[in-house]
């Protein structure tokens, strides 16, 4: 029985298999996009009115920050139209790990990556083949070509973005050289798909030529090929520009030798179309598939934001009245998501809650 689509029209699968992304519109309804921003300025410590305040901790990058999980809920719930386009785009409801077989829960949460600009991007440009952040997703697994655990790159919009003003940057030729270092890498690459000899498969970036900004409106979700090469571009306009990137896997692993081609996905059929194939009859893997944890320098960078920003909620709590909500301060459920309990954490009024933060290896939006 042949793929049946509801919300991918024509034209934004045939989008999708040419440019390797599609923008839905409105994919999280208001409700969600602001419950997700509750007291979103007072866990950065920052005043809206007053740009002077808007500074990151990380001396890595101070445009840019990535906000601890707080409150999480079920795409199929808060984003019912975003989450259907998702599953069209993988072959149905059927093929999506909602049981969490390879990375625990993996819900929707108001984990943001917030992009706050710079006084000096504001008077300088830059190329993006320049942009110093690109990357593909997926730094705890070892990457295939077929890998289930990244089945999409998902990218939240909780806030207008406009061109210069901070948006994703992908790079849509980069899709195919992505997917030919992995077709030739039977055996897997590491989480920077580079080799021993250094060479990784985004030295291809100078080389291409089609790159595109994930602009839109509040409220939109842009769903992306999982190999898609991305950046954070610099935030010119210096608009507070808020996203979140939440993983969606497969229950197994993208199958690129099926016996009916009906039953292609439209990442199965992106992949092939890139590779310059129909199917894959002889590719096989010849390595077993790993996972992995956190790094200890990681886990500690996320627990350093979680204490900082509780304490700026529990003080917000004390003047409101309001009861801070968060699961750090519930059960253990989401706690275990992130490989971290509740009775790990020092209290909340501790000086590490104000301790400096030191950079840490994650991904950049």
């Amino acid at each position: 029985m042949p793929i049946e689509y509801e919300v991918l029209t024509p034209e934004m699968r045939q989008h999708f298999l040419e440019h390797g992304w599609v923008r839905i519109p409105q994919g999280m309804p208001e409700e969600t996009v602001n419950y997700f921003l509750k007291d979103v300025w007072v866990r950065l410590g920052m005043d809206p009115n007053d740009k002077n305040t808007w500074i990151s901790d990380r001396p890595d990058r101070n445009d840019i920050i990535h906000m601890p999980k707080h409150r999480l809920r079920d795409p199929q719930e808060c984003a019912p139209k975003a989450w259907k386009a998702m599953c069209e785009l993988l072959g149905g409801e059927e093929r999506v790990d909602t049981g969490s077989k390879y990375r625990g829960w993996a819900g929707w949460s108001d984990g943001l990556i917030v992009n706050i600009g710079t006084e000096y991007w504001e008077q300088h440009d830059i190329s993006p083949k320049d942009l110093d952040n690109w990357h593909t997703d997926g730094d705890w697994f070892r990457h295939f070509l077929d890998s289930p655990e990244q089945a999409l790159l998902v990218i939240t919009l909780f806030s207008d973005v406009h061109s210069r003003g901070g948006a994703t940057y992908v790079c849509e030729d980069g899709i195919a050289e992505v997917a030919k270092w992995l077709h030739d890498r039977p055996q897997g690459t590491n989480i920077w798909l580079k080799d021993e000899d250094d060479t990784r498969a985004l030295d291809c970036i100078p080389n291409c030529s089609k790159f595109s900004e994930m602009t839109g409106k509040k409220g939109d979700v842009v769903l992306m090929h999982p190999l898609m090469p991305h950046s954070s571009a610099k935030n010119h306009l210096r608009n507070i520009r808020i996203i979140s990137n939440p993983a969606v896997s497969v229950t197994e692993p993208f199958d690129f030798n099926r016996a009916d081609p009906s039953q292609y996905s439209l990442v199965e059929q992106k992949t092939l179309r890139d590779l310059g194939v129909k199917s894959l009859p002889d590719w096989k893997i010849t390595q077993a598939r790993e996972r992995f944890r956190s790094s200890t320098s990681t886990q500690a960078y996320k627990d350093l934001l979680v204490q900082r920003e509780l304490a700026r909620l529990q003080e917000h709590a004390k003047k409101t009245g309001e009861k801070v909500d968060s699961v750090w301060l519930d059960d253990e459920t989401t706690s275990k998501h992130e490989g971290l309990t509740v009775d790990k954490l020092p209290p909340a009024t501790s000086p590490i809650a104000t301790a400096p933060i030191a950079p840490a290896p994650v991904r950049v939006y």
